[in-house]
């Protein structure tokens, strides 16, 4: 039997109580037991061991026998657990397997493994007798530390999805801002570097002159590893040999092989940029060791190519809306142009050919036309300023609000040769945003008055006060009734939009034959209190 007592102690001093035959047959339970049992003294020194617990740890039972338990622990617990023992000494009490009673055990041969203990005990006058179920536990603890693995693994999956997730959102909502086309590709450069884990990356511009990449924007890149860098190699010399590539991915995605760089970096993934059949440029990302691309990865690359493809489509849909509205500003100059300059300057013309002759025969009526003809010539005069302010934009904002109505009245006084009377109290300056909405809507109100009023006088009064603002245009013409004029038939929607862009009020007032008083008003929201 290999269960054996310590210093070959008799049965009656282990148990007293039990008669040899019991104790026999405590022998024969233990030893076929399934699970390791050891048993120690008060002293913690091993007074019996089965042979499972013994082929656990690499020993005979004879082996263990009188050894103190701690030579089955690791050195760096023994200490620790002798004071543990002192304790338990004091207070025994039983713990069963699955109370959470984890230790690491130690072999003969030194390697260590993780057991679980339970422990119970025999008090008996004063002989306390502790023993111990052992249980190797390496499979158990392999087990959680794979669903732990996989734990962290999936936690780290969805926060690198979310990630993904709202840096695709942010880039989106950049997308649909008015941002410069730099700014929006170097967001992009610096969003795919960081979800796909690159090192650094560019977005690459196909030259017009020789058909070379440049580089456009990028992240992480210094001056010395650009210098090093030698031309990526996706992109064949002709950018339309690019349409007619049957085997490239979709979109046009590869890695690149490390042996094809010559710098740094050991790896590389490449998007070319297709804009119909025009290929841009790409977008690349390097890594300074050598790896494999996983599908997500090459359709997260794909995703954000397609977002700069998409700023460099917005971007010029902006250029050419912008030359749009530059021609469609320039046609309208033009028209007025020949509507109001032409037409006054061909009314001047006239008078001064009548002049001399009408100043010979009736000098009254001569020096009236030679007073329409100062008018009319000042007003053109106006009319080429007003109109030249309008070729360079920035001028309206650099000149003042007095100087810009000053303009706009001459304007039309030559034009409907009517009075017009100008009261302006300034105390503050307007802002430059205010100070442009209110010319422009000075100027739909008098051109209505030239073209539709049919006037005899006209009042522009502008208030300007550190709080607020007021500017009123009335006349005493022939008025309309608001329900049955569209607003773009007399430009109220233009005075509207201005209006609104500046947070300002519009009112129009007017009734067949009563005049019409069109008023803005803007509170400034610096000043509110």
């Amino acid at each position: 039997m290999n269960l054996v007592n310590r210093r070959m102690l008799s049965t009656e001093s282990i148990t007293p109580s039990l008669p040899v035959t019991n104790q026999d047959v405590l022998q024969v339970m233990v030893e076929s037991a399934p699970v390791a049992i050891v048993a120690v003294d008060g002293n913690g020194d091993i007074i019996m061991a089965n042979s499972k617990l013994a082929e656990m740890f690499g020993y005979s039972p004879e082996e263990l026998l009188a050894k103190p338990i701690e030579l089955l622990l690791p050195e760096r617990f023994r200490s620790g657990h002798r004071l543990y023992r002192d304790e338990y000494a004091v207070s025994p009490r039983v713990r069963p397997m699955g109370s959470g009673l984890d230790l690491s055990g130690r072999r003969k041969d030194g390697s260590e493994f993780p057991v679980e203990i339970g422990l119970s005990y025999l008090q008996r006058n004063d002989t306390l007798i502790v023993m111990s179920s052992v249980a190797d536990i390496t499979r158990r603890k392999q087990t959680e530390e794979i669903l732990e693995r996989r734990v962290r693994e999936r936690t780290h999956e969805l926060e690198r999805r979310r990630l993904v997730s709202d840096s695709l959102r942010d880039t989106l909502a950049i997308l649909n801002s008015n941002r410069p086309l730099q700014e929006i590709l170097n967001h992009i450069v610096e969003q795919a570097s960081q979800l796909l884990r690159a090192d650094a990356g560019a977005i690459y511009q196909i030259s017009d002159h020789d058909a070379s990449l440049l580089i456009a924007e990028s992240a992480g890149l210094t001056v010395h590893s650009i210098n090093g860098m030698s031309q990526p190699r996706l992109f064949p010399p002709r950018p339309q040999a690019v349409n007619g590539n049957k085997s490239m991915p979709r979109n046009g995605t590869a890695p690149v092989d490390a042996e094809e760089s010559e710098n740094q970096y050991c790896a590389q993934l490449a998007v070319p940029l297709k804009i119909k059949d025009e290929v841009y440029g790409g977008l690349l990302l390097y890594y300074l060791e050598p790896r494999k691309f996983s599908n997500e990865e090459i359709e997260l690359a794909n995703t954000l190519g397609d977002h700069a493809v998409l700023a460099i489509e917005n971007a010029r849909l902006r250029a050419r809306a912008e030359q749009t509205a530059v021609a469609a500003e320039r046609n309208r100059i033009a028209r007025d142009l020949h509507d109001s300059v032409t037409q006054t300057l061909f009314s001047a013309t006239l008078i001064a050919e009548v002049l001399p002759r009408l100043v010979q025969r009736d000098s009254v009526e001569g020096a009236k036309r030679l007073e329409e003809l100062r008018q009319l010539t000042r007003g053109a005069l106006a009319e080429m300023r007003t109109l030249l302010l309008e070729l360079r934009p920035a001028t309206l904002v650099e000149v003042g609000i007095e100087e810009l109505l000053r303009q706009l009245i001459e304007a039309a006084r030559g034009r409907a040769r009517i009075p017009i009377d100008v009261t302006m109290e300034i105390t503050a300056p307007l802002q430059p945003d205010v100070k442009v909405a209110f010319y422009y809507i000075a100027q739909e109100a008098l051109n209505n008055v030239a073209k539709h009023a049919r006037a005899h006088h006209v009042i522009v009064r502008l208030d300007s006060r550190p709080d607020c603002a007021e500017l009123v245009v009335s006349d005493d013409g022939a008025g309309f009734d608001a329900a049955t004029v569209s607003a773009e038939h007399l430009g109220l929607a233009i005075m509207q939009e201005r209006t609104d862009a500046v947070a300002g009020k519009l009112e129009i007032s007017s009734t067949p034959g009563h005049g019409t008083q069109i008023a803005v008003f803007w509170s400034n929201p610096e000043q509110a209190p």
